[in-house]
């Protein structure tokens, strides 16, 4: 079908509180038969559901709804429908603790097909946190990286350049990463600074990447040859410390047999990534979950 032919696809918008007194929202993408699956989407830094699902219907989320599957765009505190006014921190380290718990735990209350997550760069990175933490890792069925790492590259986000990014937020209380041509979506201060906290201490050996190690969710972890902001070497070794005995790591790019040397969004939003990239996350998504149809008690 065209993409100019592509139907407006409706969505549902859910509002989970934390204890914390903050909020994030849920955008629920419904196939139109009983989900297969139930896939919680995590955008990186800068997005919100639009890297998913775009304005036009049209985005992995649609892509795994017309497969049958559920998804549920996580935009966390601070980003997207869950901007505005509040006192509680919008970090980081918040929708780590708070906000991504509380959304697993509105996902599962609603179906007992097997649940995944599926994040990208910084959404990935705060996905394999949680599941090492604030998550119970065996009851998601699957884990899909796109982009990410954290150990390699991120200039603005380690000393020096984490100095000046620092100044940046602590002036104008966010990243206008709108003006900076960095993404959609501004960031705020505390995000940002938990950002640079987890690069700082991972490219220093920080404690939490050992508590990655050997998780026991099912893992395909991506990078794209051609990605800059996050390389492939770095994809890799994020990829390696968490791998379990059931792990895939799959380098996207010619060499590989695939159609291009994929970057960072592109991977995902290009209409090659449409072509190839969907349909394989949506195989591998597809077999995980025929593999446990029932969720285990943790």
């Amino acid at each position: 079908m065209p993409l100019s032919e592509v139907p407006a696809r409706s969505t549902v918008d859910h509002r989970i509180a934390a204890a914390d007194g903050g909020h994030c929202v849920l955008v629920e993408v419904a196939p139109r038969r009983r989900p297969t699956a139930e896939v919680v989407m995590i955008p990186g830094m800068f997005t919100a559901r639009g890297f998913w699902l775009s304005r036009k219907g049209i985005g992995l989320a649609a892509h795994l709804a017309d497969a049958g599957m559920r998804c549920w765009i996580l935009e966390r505190r601070g980003m997207g429908a869950a901007a505005g006014r509040t006192e509680a921190r919008l970090g980081l380290n918040e929708a780590e603790r708070h906000d991504l718990p509380s959304a697993w735990a509105h996902v599962r209350q609603r179906s007992d097909a097997p649940a995944f997550i599926v994040g990208h760069s910084f959404g990935g990175v705060l996905a394999a946190r949680a599941l090492a933490g604030s998550l119970p890792p065996r009851e998601c069925a699957g884990l899909v990286l796109f982009a990410a790492q954290c150990e390699v590259a991120k200039a603005p986000l380690h000393p020096p350049g984490a100095w000046l990014t620092g100044a940046i937020v602590t002036l104008l209380g966010r990243l206008p990463a709108r003006i900076a041509g960095l993404g959609p979506e501004d960031e705020p201060a505390a995000a940002v600074r938990d950002a640079i906290e987890w690069t700082t201490s991972a490219r220093r050996g920080g404690e939490w990447l050992a508590g990655l190690a050997g998780l026991p969710t099912p893992q395909l972890a991506m990078a794209g040859a051609g990605d800059r902001v996050d390389p492939p070497s770095g994809c890799e070794r994020f990829a390696r410390r968490l791998a379990g005995t059931d792990a895939r790591f799959e380098l996207l790019g010619r060499a590989g047999g695939w159609g291009e040397d994929y970057d960072h969004a592109g991977m995902v939003v290009s209409t090659a990534a449409r072509a190839e990239v969907w349909p394989f996350v949506g195989h591998w998504l597809a077999r995980q979950a025929a593999r446990r149809p029932t969720p285990p008690t943790s």
